[in-house]
């Protein structure tokens, strides 16, 4: 604070300065009205005043000045700053996190592996639409759940340990999310899952009936003597968990970086100016 107004008088008493050496050389004196009046000035000011070396320096001296503020901040954030600063961010960064994420996913992103060809089983009479009620009822199974993740991050965030906060905010923008998911990973995994498991209750019904009409399309074919489908038998729960766990984490640390990485406004209290 107190080298910021240090700048400004500088910076005024360079303007000051050049304005007064400039009349200096044009003049020595002062006219008021008809008369004009000669002003003593001593010729060692006159030389201070218009020497042109001089305003060079003072401007090095006011950037170097300038340059020591906007670093002091960094050097002097404590560890409590720098801790509260990275709790806050990932508090933050969860409740940015959009609920409607996997609204635009496709269908064949959120089938298993081994079941990767049922977008394209065409021939199975309403098939197709009992896939597509599924999506919808996964969607928004994920949704409910996306709901109720800011809790569940803000929680587990006071868990966190950071033996070096001061360090972590340099060790790149998605810092706070990794040493989360390093530290609570686990147990977010088994908070998240628990509802996962209920929220997706609905399209295990939904699956069982895809399963049923794919089972008996393999026996017919089979019996017609065309090529054998693969066996699906797998309750895609493992696999749709494990998708949401990993976009969930990956879109956190964008929403993380994108809130350490978009300007504050110096001065604004926000703790997010002590990532700039």
């Amino acid at each position: 604070m107190y080298s910021a107004i240090v700048v400004s008088l500088l910076t005024h008493l360079l303007i000051y300065l050049t304005i007064i050496s400039s009349i200096l050389k044009k003049r020595s004196s002062v006219c008021l009205r008809s008369t004009c009046y000669a002003i003593p000035i001593p010729d060692d000011i006159v030389t201070f005043m218009t020497n042109k070396p001089l305003l060079p320096l003072i401007v090095i001296f006011i950037v170097l000045l300038m340059g020591c503020t906007s670093t002091g901040r960094e050097e002097h954030v404590s560890a409590l700053e720098a801790e509260n600063a990275l709790r806050e961010v990932t508090k933050l960064a969860s409740q940015t996190v959009d609920v409607n994420l996997f609204n635009e996913m496709a269908l064949q992103d959120l089938l298993p592996k081994e079941a990767a060809h049922f977008s394209q089983m065409e021939g199975i009479p309403l098939f197709l639409d009992h896939l597509q009620q599924w999506q919808t009822q996964v969607q928004q199974a994920f949704r409910s759940v996306l709901v109720q993740t800011p809790l569940i991050v803000e929680e587990n965030t006071k868990e966190v340990v950071w033996e070096n906060p001061v360090a972590a905010l340099k060790q790149g923008n998605q810092s706070a999310t990794r040493e989360l998911t390093k530290q609570r990973g686990e147990e977010i995994k088994a908070q998240v899952m628990k509802l996962l498991h209920e929220a997706l209750q609905e399209s295990d019904e939904t699956w069982d009936l895809v399963l049923d009409r794919y089972g008996i399309w393999q026996k017919g074919t089979s019996l017609w003597g065309e090529a054998v489908l693969a066996e699906v038998t797998n309750n895609p729960f493992e696999h749709l968990s494990t998708l949401f766990l990993q976009t969930y984490f990956e879109e956190l640390g964008k929403q993380e970086e994108i809130l350490r990485t978009t300007p504050v406004p110096k001065g604004s209290g926000s703790f997010l100016e002590l990532f700039w």
